[in-house]
């Protein structure tokens, strides 16, 4: 193989490691799907938690977080809070999805600084840029030929994006625009897969707003069900590439390649277990990791949350 081939491959197979691929014009049938669990009010009643997924051409893992409730019976406002995969495909009319339908008035990225220069976002008109990337630069790629690689890459991905410096101001930039963000608009928030960066940075806004870690969980692992079509894309063109270099496609690999792509319930745990070991939970870790203070808090319930009837 030529260098300029293997070069090629070699930076295909780094644009899909850890799920930060760009998500394709693609969307899977299920093109707008509710995700519904029940949750039980404090006098035994019970009352359906929900929330959208959003129908866009260019970005197949949006979603509108309005309608889950929590534990206290309050429920999540809709078109206020939103997470998504890349929005470098949007069409002009997911652009105004989001901006007339959504509200959208803030876009955070999450993505590091090599994502958002190779890929930039669609700019929206009316909606503010905020970039905040969890990770400077990709981490070296794992020997895939190697058995739980991916695992274990995946893994050090959710440790170190709350125990290092980078990813914890990236998700104080998160939360601050949630605290200036106008009452009738919506901040989004995104990686490339909207899976990993995304699904840590929902996780912590879920916590502040009173939700239990298992409606976390519940919500963290319907990207795989939203990504489907796109996964089974990239796992062909990952195959095709580690192919062309000459590499043997043994189950491993394959298993290795899906492993990144998808989220499990592991990956998440690791980021609570990473939480727990540091600051001795999730609240002491939005006061002491984040900086969040009791009184801004109950701010973001109060703007984010309807009252508990």
């Amino acid at each position: 193989m030529n260098k300029r081939w293997s070069t090629l491959v070699t930076a295909m197979l780094l644009a899909t490691t850890l799920g930060w691929q760009q998500p394709l014009a693609t969307v899977t049938a299920a093109a707008k799907t509710t995700t519904t669990q029940t949750t039980k009010k404090p006098k035994g009643k019970t009352v359906v938690s929900t929330s959208t997924h959003i129908k866009l051409q260019g970005a197949s893992n949006a979603r509108d977080l309005g309608g889950y409730v929590n534990s206290k019976g309050q429920k999540i406002k809709i078109h206020r809070l939103i997470r998504s995969n890349s929005l470098s495909s949007l069409t002009k009319a997911d652009q105004t999805k989001l901006v007339k339908t959504y509200h959208v008035a803030t876009d955070v990225d999450l993505r590091t600084i090599s994502e958002q220069k190779q890929s930039p976002d669609v700019r929206m008109k009316g909606v503010k840029l905020v970039k905040a990337n969890v990770f400077k630069e990709f981490p070296p790629l794992p020997d895939f030929t190697k058995k739980n690689a991916a695992n274990k890459m995946m893994e050090k991905t959710y440790h170190d994006a709350v125990t290092t410096a980078q990813g914890r101001k990236a998700y104080k930039s998160l939360f601050h625009q949630l605290l200036i963000n106008p009452k009738n608009k919506a901040v989004l928030w995104h990686c490339s897969a909207g899976k990993d960066r995304a699904g840590m940075g929902t996780a912590f806004i879920l916590s502040a707003l009173d939700f239990s870690r298992a409606a976390i969980t519940k919500d963290y692992l319907k990207s795989n069900a939203y990504l489907v079509q796109t996964n089974k894309v990239n796992l062909q063109k990952e195959e095709a590439g580690w192919t062309a270099q000459g590499k043997t496609l043994t189950p491993t690999v394959i298993a290795n390649f899906k492993d990144e792509n998808g989220v499990q319930k592991a990956y998440l745990n690791t980021m609570y277990k990473a939480i727990d070991t540091k600051y001795g939970s999730m609240s002491k870790f939005l006061h002491k990791g984040l900086g969040l203070t009791n009184a801004q808090l109950k701010q973001l319930q109060a703007n984010y949350l309807t009252p508990a009837k």
